[in-house]
C-alpha cells in the first residue's frame, strides 16, 4: 500500500522539467520577491498556472500554464506535478505523451497527491500505459482514498466485489458514507460484496437494507441483487417469485439487460408454478433484443433440447455462436458438446477440444470435466488417458460437481501402486476414499485409505486403523490395527509404544483401557525416554486417571517431560504448585512454570494460565496490560474461555474508549 503524504517535494532541478526561461512568462513581481518561503512561491506559481489553464481572468494559454507549473514543481509543489502530468496526458501546451504523464503522476502519487494516485490506479486497472495489474490498482485506489479522494474507495470496492475478500464488513463500512451521499458505484459494490460473501457476515438485514437502498435510488446493479435474493431464496430471505420478477423487470428497465434472461429462466424451471417455456422464450428474446449474451445462450439451449418445441440444432448452433462471439464461456462449452455428440454437425473431436479449451480459458471449470471425458472416449481419435487424468485432477481441485466420482472410476486395483509412486497428492487419494465410503463401498474405500496412508496423509491413519480392525482391507499388509499404529509411528518418527498407548487411552479403534495405556506409556518412557508418554503418565498419576493416584510420581513424570521442553508439562507443573497437588502451594514457582509454558507459541492453555496469574498478581507483580496481551494470544490460539475473560477484564479496567468498545464486542457472544 502506498503510504506517506508530504506537502512539499524536495527541490526539483528545473532542467529536468525543461523549465521555461524567465522571458517566457511575466517577471516576478515585488510581491513574489518578498515571499519568504519556497512553499509560498510554489503556491503562487501553481495558482497562476491554474489561471492560464482554466482561463480564469486571463486568456487560456497552456504553454504559459506548463511553464508556471514547471516552476512550481521545481519549488516543491506536488499539485503542480499532478497538473503537469495532466497537460502531458492530454497534449495541452505540449506534445501528448502518456509515458511522461504517468511518470509525473507516479511521483506525485508517492508524495501524497490523491488525484495522481487515482490516475495511477486507473492506468493499472485498464493497462493504459502500465502493465495491467488489479493488485496495484487496488493499492493506488486505497492510497487515493486515504489521501483524501473519497470516491476512490468505490472503485476499490467494485474490484473487491468480484473477489472473496476476508474483510468484507470493513470494506463495506469504508464505502457506506459515499453510498449514502449518492455514489452509485459504492452502492453497487456494497450490494455485491454483501451478497457474494454472505457466509462471512450472515446479516440478512444489512444485505436487504443496501440492496433495497439501491432499488430506491434506481441503481441497476443493486436492484439486480435484490431480485437475486428473492429469486433463489437464500441469504436468510425466503424465496418470492413475484417479488423477484418485480425487481428483475425494474433492473432491466434501468439497463441491467440480463435480468430478462434470469426472469426467463424462472419461467423455464417453473418458479411461478408449472414450467412455462412460452413465457421463458419471450423473455429470452427480450434479452436478445437488448443484445444480452445470456439471452442467446439460454434460447439456444431451448432449441438444442427441444424445450417447448421441436429440436432445432441449426438455430441452437447459430445462437450459441453469437453468445460465444460475445465471450460467453458457457456458450463455448455448449458448442463443444454439440460437436462432441454430433448435434446438427458431424462429430468433430478436435473442434470440441478447441471449444472446451476456450471455455476453460474464460473461467468455466465445468469444461475441464467435459474435456477429460472427451479424452477418455476410446471411440474418438483424441483418446488420451494421461491428459484426461490431468484435467480430472484440476476439476477435483476446482470443486467441479461429480469430478471426484468420475476420477474414482478411472482407477483399478492394479493402478494403486502406480498412484502411490506418482506425483498424485495424498489429499486426492484420501478424497477418493471418502467418495467410496459415502457410497458404502468400504472395501474400495479402505484400498484408497491405504494409498493415502502410504503417502503420509494425516487423517487416513485413523481410517486405516478401522479398516484393518474390521477386515475391510483386501491383501492387507497389516495383521492387526496396532501394526498400523507402529508403521505410522515409523513414518512420523514417533515412539510406537507411546502412539499405541494413545489408542488405548482414548479407545481409538480398540477397547478403551487406560491401565493398558499406562503400561505402553511406561514402556515408551523406559525404552526411549518419550516426552509425550512421560507427560501422559504425569497427568494420569496426578489425577488418578486409570491408575492409582500418586501425585509425587506424577510430578516426577512431568518434570521428566518438561526437561524435554514439552509446553504442556510446564503448564501442568504450574498447576501442581498453584493448587498444591502433593506439594505446598508455591505461587512463585507456579508463576515461573506458567511463564515458561506461555513462551511456547502453540499452547493456548498456557497462554491463558499465564494471563490469569498476571491479572491476579499470583507469584509475581500484577500487570493488567501484559495480561491483556496474553489473553489476546490465547484467543488467537483458540482458547474457549479467553474471549469472555478478556471482555470482562477490559470492561472493568478499560483505560480508553477503544478498550470499552472492544470489551462490548468480546462480550457480545458470551
Amino acid at each position: 500500500m502506498l503510504i506517506g503524504i508530504l506537502k512539499i517535494l524536495p527541490l526539483i532541478p528545473c532542467t529536468f522539467y525543461q523549465c521555461a526561461t524567465s522571458e517566457s512568462h511575466t517577471p516576478l513581481t515585488e510581491e513574489i520577491n518578498q515571499m519568504k518561503s519556497l512553499e509560498e512561491q510554489a503556491e503562487y506559481f501553481l495558482e497562476q498556472g491554474l489561471n492560464y489553464e482554466k482561463g480564469d481572468g486571463v486568456t487560456i494559454d497552456y504553454v504559459k500554464a506548463r511553464a508556471l507549473y514547471e516552476k512550481a514543481a521545481s519549488l516543491g509543489s506536488i499539485q503542480a506535478l499532478h497538473n503537469l502530468g495532466s497537460l502531458h496526458n492530454w497534449g495541452m501546451g505540449v506534445e501528448q505523451d502518456r509515458a511522461t504523464a504517468l511518470s509525473l503522476w507516479e511521483k506525485a502519487a508517492l508524495a501524497g497527491n490523491m488525484y495522481s494516485s487515482f490516475n495511477m490506479a486507473n492506468a493499472y486497472l485498464t493497462g493504459n500505459g502500465r502493465t495491467k495489474s488489479e493488485g496495484k490498482a487496488l493499492d493506488y485506489y486505497l492510497a487515493s482514498y486515504e489521501q483524501g479522494y473519497k470516491p476512490a474507495i468505490c472503485h476499490y470496492g467494485k474490484i473487491m466485489s468480484a473477489r472473496k475478500p476476508a474483510n468484507v464488513i470493513r470494506i463495506v463500512e469504508l464505502m457506506e458514507d459515499m453510498a449514502l451521499s449518492g455514489d452509485g458505484l459504492c452502492t453497487q459494490a456494497i450490494s455485491w460484496l454483501l451478497y457474494e460473501n454472505f457466509e462471512q457476515h450472515n446479516d440478512p438485514e444489512r444485505l436487504m437494507y443496501w440492496s433495497k437502498f439501491g432499488v430506491d435510488t434506481e441503481n441497476p446493479e443493486a436492484t439486480f441483487v435484490h431480485a437475486l435474493i428473492y429469486d433463489f431464496g437464500e441469504k436468510g430471505i425466503e424465496a418470492d417469485a413475484e417479488k423477484a420478477k418485480q425487481y428483475y423487470l425494474k433492473a432491466a428497465a434501468l439497463g441491467r439487460d440480463n435480468a430478462f434472461a434470469n426472469l426467463g429462466f424462472m419461467y423455464e424451471v417453473g418458479k411461478f408454478g408449472n414450467n412455462d417455456p412460452i413465457t421463458a422464450k419471450y423473455y429470452y428474446e427480450k434479452a436478445i433484443d437488448a443484445d444480452e449474451v445470456w439471452g442467446y445462450n439460454n434460447l439456444a439451449t431451448f432449441y438444442r433440447e427441444g424445450i417447448g418445441k421441436e429440436i432445432d440444432y441449426h438455430k441452437a448452433l447459430e445462437l450459441y455462436r453469437q453468445a460465444a462471439g460475445k465471450g460467453n464461456s458457457y456458450a463455448y462449452r455448449n458448442l463443444a458438446l454439440m460437436y462432441s455428440l454430433g448435434n446438427g454437425v458431424d462429430v468433430d473431436a478436435y473442434e470440441a477440444e478447441t471449444l472446451y479449451k476456450k471455455s476453460i480459458s474464460l473461467g468455466y471449470n465445468q469444461s475441464k470435466l467435459d474435456l477429460a471425458k472427451l479424452y477418455l472416449d476410446k471411440d474418438l481419435p483424441l483418446y488420451n488417458r494421461s491428459l484426461a487424468l490431468d484435467y480430472l485432477y484440476e476439476s477435483v481441485k476446482d470443486g467441479v460437481n461429480l469430478a471426484l466420482e468420475t476420477l474414482a472410476e478411472q482407477f483399478k486395483e492394479e493402478e494403486r501402486k502406480w498412484f502411490v509412486a506418482s506425483e498424485g497428492a495424498a489429499q486426492l487419494a484420501f478424497e477418493l476414499a471418502e467418495v467410496y465410503s459415502e457410497a458404502d463401498n468400504e472395501i474400495e474405500a479402505c484400498n484408497w485409505y491405504l494409498v493415502a496412508f502410504e503417502r503420509r496423509h494425516d487423517e487416513s491413519y485413523l481410517n486405516l486403523l478401522d479398516c484393518v480392525r474390521d477386515n475391510n482391507l483386501a491383501n492387507s499388509p497389516f495383521k492387526t490395527n496396532l501394526e498400523v499404529a507402529e508403521k505410522w509411528a515409523e513414518y512420523q518418527g514417533w515412539d510406537a509404544d507411546s502412539l499405541i498407548g494413545e489408542l488405548y487411552y482414548y479407545g481409538i479403534s480398540v477397547a478403551k483401557n487406560k491401565l493398558k495405556a499406562a503400561s505402553f506409556f511406561e514402556r515408551a518412557h523406559q525404552l526411549s525416554n518419550d516426552s509425550i508418554a512421560q507427560f501422559k503418565l504425569g497427568v494420569m498419576y496426578i489425577d488418578g486417571d486409570g491408575v492409582a493416584k500418586d501425585e509425587a510420581l506424577g510430578r516426577q513424570y512431568l518434570e521428566f517431560s518438561s526437561q524435554q521442553n514439552v509446553s504442556a508439562a510446564f503448564r501442568e507443573l504450574a498447576n501442581v504448585y498453584r493448587e498444591g497437588k502433593g506439594v505446598p502451594i508455591d505461587l512463585s514457582k507456579a508463576y515461573q512454570y506458567a511463564k515458561k509454558a506461555a513462551e511456547f507459541v502453540d499452547d493456548a492453555g498456557s497462554a491463558y494460565l499465564y494471563a490469569e496469574m498476571l491479572l491476579n498478581g499470583e507469584g509475581g507483580q500484577k500487570d493488567i496490560l501484559l495480561a491483556v496481551d496474553w489473553f489476546d494470544r490465547a484467543i488467537q490460539l483458540g482458547h474457549y474461555k479467553a474471549q469472555c475473560t478478556l471482555g470482562n477484564v477490559l470492561d472493568s479496567y478499560h483505560q480508553n474508549q477503544e478498550y470499552k468498545i472492544r470489551a462490548a464486542q468480546l462480550l457480545e457472544h458470551c
